[in-house]
């Protein structure tokens, strides 16, 4: 009984195993070629390699267009601007590759926005760049970067920060060529500026506009607080948070309660080089004096004022002008009171 059952369980399992493996579904395996690259750009003239896998097989080649490209083994030609296909075919199977061709337009030169700038600590400014010819194709990598990352930084974009005060490079690099562009951050900068000294027209600035910059800066006051109870108006409506102790009278019509020790900075900008004549115009009922400083050199010695009889009583000295030798280019000018003065202004002309 026993041994039945073991032999009609075995053919059971046996037929149980036949009909499974009748519902197994066999797919057949898709043939294709791959090919190392799906589609080329290229400048006419250029060549390159293509390779098949697998690498079993008899593999042929053929260009859609040979006015655009040619293929010999693999190796692609660009040889005319257009676009093609390169095929590659074993029997029956076949793959594309697409192929633009364009005409080599090499760069020649770039130029830049800004070679000169001149900012305050966290400025941004961004630059950009022009391509020359502005079609060039055939461009090489660039690169940013600044000599002083302390003063200014630069971005890949060439997105440039001002950090602290100070003058350093900015180098934009693509290719061979290299341009440098020079980054400013004064301590002080013009108010009310730019004060422009030319041949064509006399140069006039107000003793109100020194520049921006605060204290030891832009300027030394002896006292704190503004004597003249003006409150910093005029300085304050032009932007300047900084100068209150300095003593300016008449929203901006002289600066007064001077007294030795005491200067203001001032940024100019000659345009033409050569001889300036200097006049000053002071007020004072008895005496005072100034020298004038162009980047902390004194070019005038010791000036003495002269007796107007009253604050108020302004005159033009000396005539003629102080003068002034200046080359072209930033500068900066320190009127340096050595003797307590009302002062209003004072001008530069060109000596032809």
């Amino acid at each position: 009984m026993t041994n039945n059952l073991i032999k009609y369980s075995s053919w059971i399992f046996l037929l149980i195993s036949i009909w499974g493996c009748d519902d197994y579904e066999r797919t057949g395996v898709e043939e294709s070629i791959y090919i190392n690259k799906s589609s080329l750009s290229m400048f006419v003239g250029d060549q390159d390699q293509l390779t098949v896998s697998p690498t079993e097989g008899k593999y042929s080649w053929e260009s859609e267009d040979p006015s655009v490209a040619t293929v010999n083994n693999g190796l692609v030609e660009a040889v005319g601007e257009g676009t093609t296909n390169i095929i590659a075919s074993n029997g029956t199977i076949q793959t594309k590759v697409s192929v633009d061709a364009v005409i080599r337009i090499p760069l020649t030169d770039v130029s830049l926005s800004e070679y000169y700038i001149e900012m305050s600590p966290g400025d941004v400014k961004n630059i950009l760049v022009t391509l020359i010819p502005e079609d060039a194709n055939d461009i090489p990598g660039s690169s940013w970067i600044s000599e002083n990352i302390d003063i200014a930084t630069v971005t890949d974009a060439g997105e440039i920060t001002a950090i602290t005060h100070g003058v350093t490079n900015v180098i934009f690099r693509i290719g061979d060529f290299e341009k440098i562009i020079v980054i400013d951050i004064p301590k002080t900068r013009p108010f009310n500026g730019p004060h422009v000294l030319s041949a064509m027209a006399q140069c006039l600035i107000n003793a109100a506009d020194f520049d921006l910059g605060g204290a030891e800066n832009a300027f030394h006051d002896n006292a704190s607080g503004d004597s003249s109870g003006q409150g910093g108006n005029y300085r304050r409506q032009g932007g300047d948070t900084q100068s209150d102790d300095v003593d300016v009278e008449g929203f901006g019509a002289n600066v007064g309660w001077t007294g030795p020790g005491e200067w203001l900075l001032y940024t100019i900008n000659v345009e033409d080089e050569g001889e300036y004549l200097l006049e000053v115009q002071t007020a004072v009922p008895g005496s005072g004096s100034f020298h004038l400083e162009v980047d902390g050199v004194n070019v005038t010695n010791t000036v003495a004022v002269p007796n107007t009889d009253g604050w108020g009583s302004f005159v033009w000295h000396p005539t003629p002008g102080i003068p002034i030798n200046l080359t072209s280019g930033k500068h900066l000018i320190k009127y340096y009171f050595e003797g307590g003065h009302n002062f209003r202004a004072f001008r530069f002309t060109f000596n032809q």
